[in-house]
């Protein structure tokens, strides 16, 4: 690959992070705000969620990854999010010194909820497209999600 070729895919993504963010984050933490969705948390804490969501059990140090969180404000983020008895601190399997962050069956149950109302508001977000560009924007997105896995 070509010098040219790596600074158009750095610029693509920069600008899809960009655009995410303003069509997508913002949009729907308003909504979630607005419908009054747990209602105590910040966007740090629906970030950290929605990664347990995806997640089985995972490591702070791999949250802080994912979202270019700093250790010692990911705990502070995790501790109230325990407080609120949406997450669980359990013992690593293979690693004593070390926690998995999971989420409780009530965290589990809250984003479930908030998952199903995002479902319903992003139907009405691409109410203006066809299925045609729906399928494609689907299909782009996985395609996305699988390369990226593979860097």
């Amino acid at each position: 690959m070509n010098s040219d070729t790596a600074k158009m895919i750095h610029n693509l993504l920069i600008n899809f992070m960009g655009l995410f963010h303003e069509k997508y984050l913002l949009r729907f933490r308003q909504v979630l705000h607005d419908s009054n969705c747990m209602p105590c948390l910040k966007k740090n804490h629906m970030k950290i969620l929605n990664i347990l969501y995806q997640n089985d059990h995972i490591t702070l140090t791999e949250i802080g990854k994912m979202l270019d969180i700093e250790k010692g404000s990911l705990t502070t983020l995790i501790d109230l999010l325990e407080k609120e008895d949406l997450v669980l601190r359990v013992n690593h399997p293979m690693d004593r010194r070390k926690f998995l962050i999971c989420l409780s069956p009530y965290g589990r149950e809250e984003m479930d909820r908030v998952t199903n109302f995002c479902a319903l508001k992003m139907d009405e977000l691409l109410k203006n497209f066809n299925s045609v560009e729906i399928q494609q924007f689907l299909a782009s997105l996985q395609y996305m999600v699988n390369f990226m896995k593979k860097m």
